[in-house]
């Protein structure tokens, strides 16, 4: 049976789809429009704000929205695949789709980064101290050339990296230069969609999206396509919303059909 809507429920929903297209709309907005109109309302302005102003070129605005869909921590797999089919519909190609998707992979690494200076201070209090580990020729070998391919870039994060385990250093940068210097996207796009998987709420790697954010720069990017990044990768709290409300319409469809009177206020 066709779901009857208030005024201002068929208000927010037909704002909604104005602002954010007719493919965004699904059964899933449904149910979230049926239990609080005024979220939908509110995000339908707040989640287009980039979309009306388009700074950043529409395919940017749609990799970027397929970088943070599928960044490790988030894996909002209905939402990248709508994202994904959107782009393929304006032209978008596979190539450039899995690009994204392999700089997205990236994030990985930020578990080592983290992880590492904390080993180094918790091994330093019991009077282990990893960080007067001199480097091995290997090593300084592996430092240099990483250096040298990287315009000089370096950091104590890295040094930390590669004095634990060059194996692992050496066999990363490989992987990390795969979509560095290969595939269709340009560097300057590179950047802003690492600006964008180090900057999603579930990554926040600060000192990797400083760099970025400088390179970006340094290809061209403007500091207004950068903040419009920022803004892009904002929305991604929705899916508490997105996710939350559809298992919670499951448990209160439950939990009535079990006797209890809910309490809806």
């Amino acid at each position: 049976m066709e779901r009857q809507w208030t005024p201002y429920q068929e208000e927010a929903k037909q704002h909604f789809i104005e602002a954010r297209g007719a493919w965004k709309w699904n059964a899933m907005w449904d149910t979230i429009l049926e239990l609080d109109a005024a979220i939908v309302d509110a995000y339908a302005d707040y989640s287009s704000v980039a979309e009306k102003r388009q700074i950043l070129d529409i395919k940017m605005r749609k990799l970027i929205c397929v970088a943070i869909d599928s960044v490790t921590g988030c894996l909002n797999a209905n939402g990248l695949k709508n994202h994904m089919k959107h782009s393929l519909q304006l032209g978008i190609s596979v190539r450039e789709i899995l690009e994204t998707l392999e700089i997205t992979s990236m994030v990985g690494t930020c578990s080592y980064a983290l992880g590492v200076p904390l080993l180094y201070e918790a091994c330093e209090n019991r009077g282990v101290y990893l960080a007067a580990m001199e480097l091995t020729d290997r090593q300084k070998a592996l430092k240099k050339a990483y250096m040298d391919d990287h315009d000089g870039y370096w950091t104590e994060e890295k040094e930390n990296v590669l004095r634990l385990d060059p194996d692992y250093f050496e066999t990363f940068s490989r992987f990390e230069d795969v979509p560095k210097k290969s595939g269709p996207l340009s560097v300057k796009e590179k950047e802003l969609l690492y600006i964008a998987v180090h900057a999603a709420p579930v990554t926040l790697h600060k000192s990797e999206l400083k760099y970025h954010i400088e390179r970006a720069l340094d290809a061209g990017a403007t500091w207004q396509e950068i903040a419009e990044v920022f803004e892009i990768v904002s929305t991604l709290g929705i899916h508490a919303i997105t996710m939350g409300v559809p298992i919670l319409k499951e448990a209160i469809t439950e939990v009535e059909a079990a006797g209890t009177v809910i309490n809806r206020d």
